[in-house]
Parts: structure tokens; sequence; C-alpha cells
């Protein structure tokens, strides 16, 4: 009986270790059990991997979406302050200066404020993941001068399979046909940081694709550009 309580117990702390240990989706801040994309570079969850790439957008809009959100806030709350005869006469001379230089201020506010929204788990709109994935180098900020894949696409590709240690992210095979994947495609936007790429086998590979590859399909060519 004492044996099963010890083994109980170890369980029991085991089932903790498990939780407290579980993999942290990076674009949208939740715990899983498992994520779509888990490396040295990047935690990814199946969600998010969906929801970059069905955006096809870059991160410049909602970058100016949380900026006009916080010019309304700051115009908001300025406007009531000078309007209000119970606000304190400080309050309002302080009030009067920002809406004299309402852009500088909104634009000296915005960087904390920012951090803060998206230090929130609870901020999982489209915007906040967009930004997020942005900054964790998956997406362009703006739309690319040039498509297609840099003239060094050899050398990067090496070096994601070589930082991958030549297995399949995915499955972990390994001694077999290895390609590299961008998460977010480049037709979508995404960049060929190494924060993008991941190994994959060309099943796996073709799994996310949800096709199977024509016999000397060229892996190095990119998909449609979206239209403007």
């Amino acid at each position: 009986m004492n044996n099963w309580r010890k083994y109980n117990r170890k369980l029991t702390g085991f089932n903790l270790l498990l939780i407290f240990h579980m993999p942290i989706c990076k674009i949208c801040l939740r715990d899983f059990k498992s994520l779509r994309f888990k490396s040295s570079r990047v935690c990814v969850c199946g969600r998010c991997t969906n929801d970059l790439n069905s955006y096809k957008e870059v991160a410049e809009f909602s970058y100016q979406a949380v900026r006009e959100l916080l010019l309304r806030g700051v115009l908001r709350r300025a406007t009531m302050d000078v309007s209000s005869t119970a606000t304190p006469q400080w309050k309002q001379n302080a009030a009067e200066r920002i809406l004299g230089n309402l852009e500088a201020e909104v634009d000296r506010a915005l960087p904390q404020w920012l951090n803060k929204l998206l230090a929130d788990g609870s901020n999982r709109d489209k915007v906040f993941k967009i930004i997020r994935a942005h900054r964790r180098g998956l997406l362009h900020f703006d739309r690319p001068h040039r498509w297609g894949y840099p003239n060094n696409w050899k050398d990067v590709a090496h070096g994601i399979r070589k930082l991958d240690r030549f297995s399949c992210v995915s499955c972990s095979a390994s001694n077999v046909e290895l390609h590299v994947h961008h998460i977010v495609y480049a037709s979508n936007f995404g960049t060929h940081q190494k924060t993008n790429l991941v190994t994959l086998c060309r099943k796996c590979h073709e799994k996310e694709h949800e096709r199977v590859f024509d016999f000397g399909e060229n892996m190095s060519s990119s998909d449609e550009i979206p239209k403007a």
C-alpha cells in the first residue's frame, strides 16, 4: 500500500512537471501539449500557422491599426479632461498640451503601450498575431521590393537543415529527402529569416501544402504572388 502511495505521488509530480513544461505558441501565447512547429528558433501552433497564411497581409497595417486605436483613446481622454469642470486645473493643462501636440504624444506612448498589449495573452486578435509574427521574424513589415528566393537560398537552406540536425521537425525522420519549408509562405509575405524556416521531409512537406509534388519539381520556386 505504501508503495502505491509513493508511486502515485511520483506520478502526480511527473504530471505537474509536464504541465509546467508545456510548450507555448509565440504567436497566441497559449500552452499546448504539442505545437505544429517547434524548434530552437520558433514555436507556433497549428491555428496560428493557418491564420497567418490566411491573412495574406503584411504587418504594416496592423501597426497602423494599433496606433489609430491609441490615438482615439488619447484624444478621447484628453478631450474629456479639458471639458470637465471636475478635472483639476493641472490635469486640464496637461490635456491641453497633449491636444496641442497629439501626434507626437501618441508616438511617444505607443512603444510601451504596444509592448504591454503584446505581452497580454488574452490579446489574440488578428492584429496582435500579425505583429507578434513580424517581431518574431516570420512576416514582412511591408511588401517586399523583389519576390522570389534570395540568391544565396541554397546556403540558407543548408543552414536550416544543419540547425535542425538534418531531420524533419515534424516526424523526426532523417536520411530522407529533406526540404526547407516556410511556416508563413513566401507568397503570403513570409520572410526568408531562419525563424520562419523549418526542415521537413518530403512527406510532411507535401502534407503541409496538401498536394503531391511533381517529380523533379523545383522546390525553390515561389508560389503565386498575391495581388495588391
